[in-house]
C-alpha cells in the first residue's frame, strides 16, 4: 500500500473564485519528505476517496506542502468535502510527493502555460527556474481576474517580470498558434490546465521536437474510457504463470483485486500514474495520461487502471 503521511492543515487561504490554498505542515515539526516541481500528492479522505492535488510552493521548502484546490461544483466530491468540511488544525492523511511532470533544469529557455487551477505545478516550476536563473516566461490564461489564483503574487513580486496574464473576458483565448506555433532551439514548453486550452497547445506546438513540449492532465480524456469495440484479453502473472480473463467491461486493475493480486492505484482514470506495472509481452492499447509517445511504443510499462490490450495476451511484470 502507498506510504501515508500524517500532516496538519496550517493555513487556508482565499486564492480566487472557487479557489483556495491549503498549506500542510508536520504534526511534530519534522521535515517532510523531498519534491521536485511538477510533483503532486494524494488526499485520503472519508469513504475511501483518493484525490491528486499537485504542490505549488518551491521545492526547497521541508517545512510544508501547499496545494491549490479549485471546488468543482459538478465534480465528483473531493474538491466540495475538502473545501467545506476541513479546516485549520484538522489532522489529515496524504501520500509522499510523486512526479510525473518533471521540470529538465538543461534547457536554456523554458515557457510555462497555465489555465486555471492547472497553474499549481506551474508556480512551482516558475519557483524554481527563479532560483536556478533560467530564462523563462508565464503565460497564465483564465476566465477572468476574479478565478486567476495566485495573482498577487504573479503581479507583485519578482516572478511578475516573466508573467503574461491572459484573460478571456479581456483578450480572448490565448493565441497558441502565434505564440508557440514555431519551434524554437533549446526551448522546453511545460503546459497544464483545462482540456480546451491542452488540446489547442498541443495542435500548436505538433511540429516541435519529441520531449520538448510537456503537458500536466487534471482531467481525463475521452480516450480513457471504455470503447464500444473494447474486448475481452486475458493477462499472465509472470511470477505464477496464472492467466486471468479481463472481460469487456472491466478493467485489468479490477480484475486483479478480484483476485486477491493488490497493486497501488489512485485515480482509476490514467492521470496519476500510481497503478503503472511492467509490461513483458504482448502489446497494450495504452489509454493513460501519463506516458509519453515514445514511452508507449516502448511498450515496457502500463497503467493497469484504464489501458487495454491490442492481442489477445498481456503478460504482466507481477
Amino acid at each position: 500500500m502507498a506510504q501515508r503521511i500524517k500532516v496538519l492543515i496550517h493555513a487556508i487561504k482565499d486564492q480566487a473564485l472557487n479557489i483556495k490554498t491549503y498549506e500542510l505542515v508536520s504534526p511534530d515539526g519534522e521535515p517532510l519528505p523531498l519534491f521536485t516541481p511538477g510533483a503532486h500528492i494524494d488526499f485520503f479522505l472519508p469513504d475511501d476517496l483518493i484525490r491528486q492535488y499537485s504542490l505549488s510552493n518551491s521545492a526547497d521548502e521541508r517545512n510544508r506542502y501547499v496545494v491549490g484546490i479549485q471546488k468543482e461544483e459538478q465534480g465528483r466530491g473531493g474538491s466540495s468535502l475538502i473545501h467545506d468540511q476541513f479546516k485549520i488544525g484538522d489532522e489529515i492523511e496524504i501520500s509522499a510527493p510523486r512526479n510525473n511532470f518533471k521540470l529538465d533544469e538543461t534547457a536554456q529557455r523554458y515557457k510555462l502555460i497555465a489555465g486555471g487551477i492547472g497553474i499549481t505545478p506551474i508556480m512551482s516550476m516558475a519557483r524554481r527556474l527563479k532560483s536556478i536563473g533560467k530564462p523563462f516566461q508565464l503565460y497564465y490564461a483564465c476566465r477572468n481576474e476574479q478565478r486567476a489564483a495566485f495573482i498577487d503574487e504573479l503581479k507583485s513580486t519578482e516572478l511578475s517580470k516573466h508573467v503574461v496574464l491572459s484573460y478571456d473576458d479581456v483578450h480572448g483565448p490565448l493565441n497558441t498558434l502565434a505564440l508557440f506555433g514555431r519551434p524554437e532551439p533549446n526551448v522546453q514548453i511545460y503546459c497544464c490546465g483545462p482540456t480546451g486550452l491542452m488540446d489547442a497547445v498541443k495542435s500548436a506546438t505538433n511540429s516541435w521536437p519529441e520531449g520538448s513540449v510537456r503537458f500536466e492532465h487534471f482531467s481525463v480524456s475521452e480516450d480513457i474510457g471504455p470503447k464500444d469495440d473494447d474486448g475481452s484479453f486475458e493477462v499472465i502473472i509472470q511470477s505464477t504463470g496464472r492467466v486471468l480473463k479481463i472481460p469487456k467491461d472491466k478493467s485489468i486493475l479490477s480484475v486483479l483485486e478480484e483476485n486477491g493480486i493488490f497493486i497501488d492505484h489512485a485515480c482509476c482514470e490514467g492521470i496519476c500514474g500510481t497503478c503503472e506495472t511492467g509490461l513483458i509481452d504482448g502489446e497494450a492499447d495504452h489509454r493513460d495520461m501519463i506516458l509519453t509517445e515514445a514511452e508507449k511504443l516502448e511498450n515496457q510499462q502500463i497503467m493497469v487502471c484504464c489501458s487495454r490490450a491490442k492481442t489477445s495476451t498481456l503478460t504482466l511484470d507481477l
